[in-house]
């Protein structure tokens, strides 16, 4: 890949802000070895700053950057296939979910089952990102989009709700607005609300003031993309790989968090 070449991909990075966190830290690692050392730091910077909303971003930038210093670290498990398993074997009966948003973790669990379920998808502004699981599941299941006002009263007729997370906490998870909402419509309707993630939603303290809560601005003011959702209203968690538990980065330290 030459610099022109790869100019353009990192500015593609820099300006998705529809992909999920898997997909823009798979897209980060495609591109870091092209990346030379006069620009490291900075472009490593920039897709902080830029995705600092995505826990799992933070993870892999700091897990590359200590590849790049030439530490010794071990790989991450993923045991994804086996989760899948397990959620279909727990699930086996419940044909009917409801989902907001994009995960590419619940996509791919609801890819695997067999049996044709009954997808009721929030668009989720302002993105509509709801789409794009349309777009994915269509062929798997029968899949409708819902505006996200209208998604809590479908949930009595549903058998659950499965949603992703962009961190997972102590107390709390936190993923697209609207998810407490249908959180609490679950509790109130007695419906199983799942979890599925992947282990690198999970930030060590070192990593963890990286995070930005992310915002945006309408004719109203800012408001913002993602809220949190307590432990207590989840009724399980489905991890697709193990936690990234690795020291913080010359790299990070030398940006430093005030500098985002």
């Amino acid at each position: 890949m030459d610099r022109t070449e790869l100019s353009k991909e990192i500015q593609n990075i820099l300006n998705d802000n529809t992909s999920g966190s898997s997909v823009i830290s798979a897209q980060i690692e495609d591109v870091f070895p092209y990346i030379p050392e006069d620009i490291f730091q900075k472009t490593m910077g920039q897709f902080l700053s830029v995705h600092s909303s995505m826990a799992s971003v933070i993870n892999r930038i700091n897990y590359l950057c200590l590849i790049k210093e030439g530490k010794s670290i071990t790989g991450i498990k993923s045991y994804h296939e086996k989760t899948f398993k397990q959620f279909w074997a727990e699930n086996q009966n419940s044909l009917k979910w409801i989902t907001l948003s994009m995960s590419h973790w619940v996509i791919e669990c609801l890819k695997h089952n067999q049996s044709r379920c009954e997808i009721k998808v929030g668009i989720s502004y302002p993105d509509k990102e709801g789409l794009i699981t349309y777009d994915l599941l269509k062929d798997y299941h029968n899949v409708k989009v819902y505006e996200d006002s209208r998604l809590g009263s479908e949930i009595r007729k549903a058998d659950g709700i499965i949603l992703g997370a962009d961190l997972i906490g102590k107390k709390h998870i936190i993923n697209k607005s609207g998810s407490l909402s249908l959180a609490l419509a679950a509790k109130y309707f007695k419906k199983p609300l799942y979890i599925l993630s992947s282990g690198d939603k999970i930030l060590t303290e070192t990593l963890m003031p990286f995070y930005k809560m992310k915002k945006v601005k309408n004719q109203f003011g800012w408001t913002h993309y993602f809220e949190k959702v307590p432990l207590e209203l989840v009724t399980k968690i489905y991890m697709t790989t193990e936690e990234y538990q690795f020291p913080l980065s010359n790299t990070l330290k030398e940006i430093g968090i005030n500098s985002l």
